[in-house]
């Protein structure tokens, strides 16, 4: 991953988060940004960067709290656990790992595969999938994506991705657990990878720390891994 690419992740970042663009340029070593939201708490380590956003009080209270700590759904969890007004609660709603890539995928059935992206067709694949996969996924709400068929014009994979901040291509792969292990997910995926780097995008890749299967996935199709990010969502 070239500088450009960091460049790239980290300006998105910034902005995606609520820092000015080159926050990330004049932070100082070891520094941990902050930024005030009164309903989402958030933790992001990207390269030596760390960014915590949550409400003033929980950004007060995590001012002697180790980066580990605050990286770690339950250490997280912990530290919203009761606002100042006694509220109880929280709930953790993303503790993945974060991974880019820049160069485009080889495969041998690139060219030669049947690709569908209808709604049925869509339908059809998240119907053999199951729903927590279906949730993380959100195939049917992708701009762009991409249902490998076979010669029965039956899903057997699907990928997709979506645009943040114009410059980065959140992407996800679905594969019934039945058809796994068999290459459909690699050929999805670099459908995928390859048209968001033709429309000028950088691939992102978000995966759960305890997914190896989507974690083997990522590195087969060139994403490097370089951060985390850790979001609860605070009682309303």
């Amino acid at each position: 991953m070239d500088d450009g690419t960091r460049a790239i992740v980290e300006l998105a970042w910034a902005r995606g988060l609520g820092l000015l663009d080159d926050a990330f340029s004049f932070e100082e070593p070891g520094e941990r940004l902050t930024r005030t939201n009164p309903e989402r708490v958030a933790y992001v380590a990207l390269w030596e960067h760390r960014v915590l956003v949550g409400p003033g009080w929980l950004l007060d209270r995590a001012t002697d709290v180790d980066d580990v700590t605050l990286a770690s759904g339950t250490g997280l969890l912990r530290l919203a656990g009761q606002g100042p007004d006694g509220a109880i609660g929280g709930r953790l709603v993303e503790e993945s790992v974060l991974a880019f890539a820049d160069a485009y995928v080889e495969h041998p059935q690139l060219e030669s595969a049947v690709v569908a992206d209808d709604p049925q067709a869509v339908h059809d694949l998240e119907r053999e999938c199951p729903p927590d996969d279906v949730t993380q996924v959100g195939l049917g709400a992708l701009a762009q994506r991409f249902v490998v068929l076979d010669d029965r014009e039956a899903p057997v994979s699907g990928s997709g991705y979506a645009e943040q901040q114009g410059i980065l291509a959140d992407l996800g792969v679905l594969t019934p657990p039945s058809l796994r292990r068999e290459g459909h997910g690699l050929l999805a995926g670099a459908l995928a990878l390859n048209d968001a780097l033709d429309s000028g995008l950088v691939a992102q890749w978000r995966t759960r720390g305890d997914d190896v299967a989507a974690a083997a996935l990522g590195r087969r199709l060139g994403f490097r891994p370089v951060g985390t990010r850790t979001t609860v969502l605070l009682p309303s």
